[in-house]
């Protein structure tokens, strides 16, 4: 299985390669579309909350809470990291296993839980860009919310009485260094990843429609729709508004691409996890199960009384 996997990637690669080296004209405006995506939408929001949660972080230390107060700290790890929108909060939970303020068990589940779009992204670029009506917005990033909120709930009572190490710093190194300067200096590595990840995942979606419409007359809008928003979920959201615009059903697709996420996003956290070795099984079936979940939800709370 391992084998075929790697054979398989290996013919991915070079399929995009070739598509790319081909379309040359394709391949520069995809990029372009991915760059005005990354600077439009996601930088603004993602690069001031993450150097700010990064720093207050760095000015919070675990151990210094009282253990029947414990749930504080995860109150504060979930706004902190979830509130700052994909993928602060894997940034957040690296750091604080690293720091060693939580456990090897509590990390992977932080990991699943502590995940939401940024609420000026919900808020702004869906709610008053995409759907033109910011209640909307505010809708989905409350039940978003509200899920991970009642899975924490449910995480807190596993783990309340969980002991963690704590951190042992040198006076020099406190001294020497600083929390603002070392928080933008992590915090970049972090926005690079982000860019990267979305503007590579933007030119491959590009190319390949344009490259099927090439050979097809048309094809069906939701196709369209799903070569965009698995890959790259912002790509997705501006591909619904195209497509589905004066749809009834815009808004069960955009809640839909807000919970899917695209391979972009969960790549981000991939490297994340793996660089601090934390387990990605939960995160996995959390995702799959809030996909399933939080739309229907969205469906029958909000939709019936349109």
């Amino acid at each position: 299985m391992c084998i075929v996997l790697h054979y398989s990637n290996i013919l991915l690669c070079w399929l995009f390669i070739l598509l790319l080296l081909l379309q040359p004209g394709l391949a520069h405006e995809g990029a372009d579309t991915g760059i005005k995506i990354f600077i439009d939408h996601l930088f603004p929001y993602l690069l001031p909350y993450l150097i700010l949660t990064q720093w207050l972080l760095r000015l919070t230390n675990v151990s210094s809470i009282p253990q029947h107060t414990k749930w504080k700290f995860y109150l504060q790890v979930y706004f902190l990291s979830a509130l700052g929108g994909f993928p602060t909060g894997a940034a957040t939970i690296n750091f604080l296993l690293k720091s060693q303020q939580i456990t090897k068990r509590e990390a992977p589940l932080l990991l699943a839980i502590c995940h939401a779009p940024s609420p000026l992204f919900v808020v702004g670029f869906v709610g008053v860009e995409i759907l033109k009506n910011p209640t909307s917005g505010w809708y989905m990033l409350s039940l978003i919310h509200f899920v991970n909120i009642v899975m924490l709930f449910i995480f807190m009572l596993k783990f309340r009485k969980t002991n963690t190490k704590p951190i042992v710093t040198h006076q020099s190194e406190v001294l020497s260094t600083s929390p603002l300067i070392e928080s933008i200096k992590n915090s970049l590595p972090t926005v690079l990843l982000v860019a990267a990840t979305v503007i590579f995942f933007t030119t491959i979606s590009f190319v390949m429609t344009e490259t099927i419409l090439r050979f097809v007359h048309q094809l069906p809008d939701i196709v369209m729709l799903a070569l965009y928003s698995v890959l790259e979920m912002t790509s997705g959201l501006a591909v619904s508004q195209n497509l589905f615009a004066h749809s009834k059903w815009l808004e069960l697709i955009v809640i839909t691409i807000l919970t899917l996420q695209g391979l972009s996003i969960h790549l981000q956290v991939a490297v994340l996890a793996k660089e601090a070795k934390i387990s990605m099984v939960p995160y996995a079936y959390t995702r799959i199960f809030q996909t399933f979940l939080i739309p229907l939800l969205y469906w029958l709370i909000f939709l019936p009384h349109r």
